[in-house]
C-alpha cells in the first residue's frame, strides 16, 4: 500500500517552515498565487489574488502582523459597486490566517487551523476602484485556539471601513516526542 500523498496545508508547511517568519509569509502568499491560473486548484478566494499585495509583515514582538493592499474590482463588488460584504469577509478570512505562519511550526500552526469564527462589522464603503489597506495582528494564540484581528481601512482617506474577529482552532497532528 502506498503512502498518502500530503495534501495542500502539509505541503505549504513543508515550503515555509524552514524560513525566518517574515519570509514564511512571503512564501506562502506567493504559494497560493501560483494557483490564479491553475484550474484543478479550487482555492475559494483564487479570484482576489491578483489584486491583493502584501505590503509589510511584522513577526516579532507580542502582537506579529501583516499588512495587505487591495484593490477593489467590479467583479468584488455589490449592486451598489461597492466591495460586497461576502468579499470582504472572504479578504479577512484570508488574510488574517496569513499572519499565523509567521509563528508556525510543527505541530503548532504551521496548517494555519481552520474557521471557528468570523465576526465582520462593516462601517463604510469601498467603492469599485478604490484602494484598501488590510491590516491583521495575532491577538492571543495557544497550542489549540487563537484570536485574530483585522481592520480595513480606505488607502486615500484611512476611514475605517470593517473590522473582524476571526477565531480559529489548530488543525496541526501531533508532532511525536522523542
Amino acid at each position: 500500500m502506498s503512502e498518502p500523498q500530503p495534501g495542500k496545508p502539509q505541503k505549504h508547511a513543508q515550503t515555509y517552515l524552514s524560513l525566518p517568519g517574515e519570509e514564511r509569509v512571503r512564501v506562502l502568499i506567493s504559494q497560493f498565487a501560483s494557483t490564479i491560473d491553475r484550474a484543478d486548484d479550487q482555492e475559494w478566494t483564487k479570484p482576489l489574488f491578483p489584486y491583493l499585495v502584501l505590503q509589510s509583515v511584522k513577526p516579532d514582538g507580542p502582537h506579529p502582523s501583516v499588512t495587505f493592499k487591495f484593490t477593489v474590482q467590479p467583479q468584488h463588488c455589490n449592486r451598489l459597486n461597492n466591495l460586497h460584504g461576502g468579499c470582504t469577509a472572504s479578504l479577512f478570512d484570508f488574510c488574517t490566517s496569513t499572519v499565523l505562519a509567521a509563528v508556525a511550526r510543527p505541530g503548532y500552526w504551521s496548517y494555519l487551523g481552520v474557521s471557528r469564527s468570523l465576526n465582520t462589522t462593516y462601517l463604510r464603503p469601498a467603492p469599485v476602484g478604490s484602494e484598501v489597506l488590510i491590516e491583521c495582528e495575532i491577538v492571543q494564540i495557544g497550542q489549540r485556539l487563537c484570536s485574530l484581528r483585522g481592520t480595513m481601512r480606505r488607502a486615500d482617506d484611512g476611514a475605517l471601513v470593517a473590522t473582524c474577529e476571526h477565531g480559529k482552532v489548530n488543525t496541526d497532528p501531533e508532532v511525536p516526542k522523542v
